[in-house]
């Protein structure tokens, strides 16, 4: 299989025979048959409205006659006789009811109805098909007009609507269930020399959406004050129906339906006008043609072929653009065609098919430059991230030198007292001790997907939210030192087992901007960050040993954590080679709950008073937190601060800002 791949022949036979084996056959069901209709409204939508059809007229039963006539559904019968009547006074070629006359009313009205058919002889009546479904079998029931009414009646045709399986109205039959349609016979007795396939079916030539046909309320016919222009009705051909929004009655349902034109209107279309609709493709022979099913299919078979060849020879980015420029030709031939040749070619499978096809030959591509890949993860590895590996296979060019602006959070981290314990320390001891240091620390960072920056004697460098940006590389860096200071532990006690003193761990993190890249020269160089972000993180794992604390944070790495970690607001410092103050927080572990420990509330209350220089309330509040939490460093610190500022005060401009006189 992969050597069949390797040749871009192969390649592209294997993926454009899957492609055309996997959406042919799903052009025949109606998931895809579906997919293709979304195609084919929008060629429905954007075609320009035509004129309303000449020969056409629709009489709407519709809520200005419920309002005018004042009767409730269904309608005396004599009422539709008088609207016969008057329609063939003004001369109407043909009168098609899209109205099912199926039961009996009383015996008068009846028989006036069925003598205004008669003296007529050009009226159509409508038919339809009751189909019962039973578990065991279908039943269908053909359901007539009064037999009385198909007598004087110029004929019965069906008058059903057949949606698409997703239930829109598009194409249209002659003959349904053996019976000849109403719209079939509509045509035939309008133009007697029409011809007409009895097997014909197509695509219906809508001349517009909802209202294109011209259409006039049931009651203005029978307005004799305001009677409609005989020149309205002459020679036309009259369909009667139902145009309703709303049914006023259960028995006067609103008989509408979808058409491909409700996803640009939000308008269902009456039925009657579906079917001047059908009548008037008719008329004129302008049904829309499908391709037929043997061609699709040859179709799909010849465009996968020569796309998947073609693709195959192409880079994935010039394949992707090779892919864009075909999909919107086809769409745009398609379109065409059915635009101005009233033939439709279904382009949707065809363009999700190249879809596919790009896809695998993109997975193609990935296999085989998976190979070589390998080797560049077996060199890295053991020197860097894996993330920056995966980064730098994905981004060779990376590998350049230079550096990018970037948003991290630095972290430096060292062993407290290492210096004065090197002095007197033979080498190799001093090794397995950074050996023993270095590894759990060196796992830790890793773990939490940061990048190992460098060593520095005792001291580690890492970053998080370079090479690869995190949105949450504070969390990272700070839930990364917590596992260090746990990690201690066990470290810890192997050395005070060898009679060596339990070095603590101490740690500063800073975000901000930085430099980040390979930085040294041409021949030897350097993944590392640089900047003003970098010193600050150093300095504030420096200022650890003036408070007596393991963590110290910034203020912009505490915004970023706040609400998860649980952390202690300890001072306002001023650090060498920073013009501005930088507020310092001591990470304290995980936040439990909403609120904060007793004591760390009645720090923050003496921090307060601090700053007020309210001494008394301040030295009150840390001793109170000395007895909760007995030699905490940092009250010790502030305790011993207030009970000097009460011998001696601040300076007027003092604003709580302490200077670090050391780095």
């Amino acid at each position: 299989m992969f050597k069949l791949l390797q040749g871009y022949r192969g390649r592209a036979l294997l993926v454009g025979l899957l492609a055309f084996l996997i959406l042919a056959p799903l052009s025949f069901v109606k998931p895809g048959q579906t997919l293709e209709y979304l195609g084919l409204d929008l060629g429905y939508q954007l075609r320009p409205s035509q004129p309303s059809p000449p020969e056409l007229l629709i009489v709407g039963i519709d809520e200005p006659s419920f309002q005018e006539l004042r009767r409730a559904w269904p309608w005396p019968r004599r009422l539709h006789a008088e609207l016969v009547r008057r329609l063939t006074a003004a001369g109407a070629s043909l009168i098609v009811f899209d109205v099912l006359f199926a039961d009996p009313t009383t015996p008068e009205d009846d028989r006036i109805f069925a003598g205004a058919l008669g003296q007529a002889g050009n009226v159509l009546l409508a038919q339809t098909v009751s189909i019962t479904q039973d578990p065991h079998f279908s039943r269908r029931i053909l359901v007539q007009p009064e037999a009385a009414f198909r007598k004087a009646a110029k004929g019965v045709g069906l008058a059903m609507i057949t949606p698409d399986g997703d239930g829109v109205v598009r194409h249209f039959r002659l003959h349904l269930y053996g019976q000849e349609t109403l719209p079939a016979l509509a045509a035939r007795c309008f133009q007697p020399r029409i011809d007409l396939p009895p097997h014909l079916s197509g695509l219906i030539n809508f001349t517009g959406s909802n209202r294109s046909i011209d259409t006039v309320s049931y009651y203005q016919v029978l307005d004799e004050k305001h009677p409609l222009p005989p020149s309205r009705i002459r020679g036309r051909i009259v369909l009667v129906g139902r145009m309703l929004e709303a049914s006023p009655t259960p028995q006067a349902q609103a008989d509408s339906f979808f058409t491909p034109f409700f996803a640009k209107d939000s308008r269902l279309m009456a039925g009657v006008e579906i079917q001047g609709h059908i009548i008037h493709t008719l008329l004129r022979g302008g049904w829309g043609r499908e391709l037929p099913s043997p061609a699709r299919v040859l179709w799909y078979l010849a465009v996968f072929l020569l796309v998947s060849h073609l693709l195959a020879r192409l880079s994935p980015l010039k394949g992707l653009a090779a892919v864009v420029v075909l999909v919107f030709s086809i769409l745009g031939i398609s379109l065409g065609l059915f635009l101005f040749l009233n033939f439709w070619v279904p382009p949707v499978l065809v363009c999700g098919g190249l879809a596919l096809i790009f896809g695998g030959n993109v997975l193609g591509h990935y296999l085989i430059e998976a190979g070589e890949k390998r080797w560049l993860r077996q060199a890295f590895k053991r020197y860097i991230s894996p993330t920056l590996v995966e980064t730098i296979i994905a981004h060779p060019e990376r590998l350049e030198l230079g550096g990018l602006e970037v948003e991290v959070t630095v972290l430096f981290a060292d062993l407290e007292a290492f210096t004065s314990l090197s002095e007197g320390m033979p080498p190799h001891d001093l090794v397995r001790i950074l050996n023993e240091y270095f590894t759990p620390v060196t796992r830790i960072i890793l773990e939490h997907q940061g990048t190992l920056d460098k060593y520095i004697g005792d001291a580690v460098m890492a970053l998080w939210g370079a090479p690869v940006p995190f949105p949450d590389h504070a969390l990272r860096a700070c839930e990364a030192a917590l596992c260090m200071q746990a990690s201690m532990g066990p470290v810890q006690q192997e050395w005070q087992s060898r009679g060596l003193p339990p070095l603590k761990a101490r740690l500063g993190l800073h975000s901000g901007p930085v430099i980040a890249g390979n930085i040294g020269s041409l021949e030897l160089f350097n993944y590392t960050a640089i900047g003003d972000t970098v010193n600050l993180a150093s300095r504030l794992e420096g200022a650890n040993k003036i408070y007596g604390t393991s963590i110290l944070l910034s203020e912009s790495t505490y915004r970023q954590v706040a609400e998860v970690l649980l952390l202690r607001e300890l001072d306002l410092i001023q650090v060498k080679g920073r013009g501005q103050p930088v507020t310092i927080y001591e990470l304290l572990g995980q936040r439990q709950g909403t609120g904060l420990p007793e004591w760390l509330e009645i720090f923050e209350a003496g921090r307060e008073a601090y700053q007020r220089q309210d001494w008394d309330v301040a030295v009150g509040h840390f001793q109170t937190v000395l007895r909760l939490k007995p030699e905490d460093p940092p009250t010790q610190i502030f305790l011993t601060r207030c009970r000097n500022f009460q011998e001696q005060p601040p300076p007027p401009d003092w604003q709580g800002v302490h200077v670090l006189e050391s780095k």
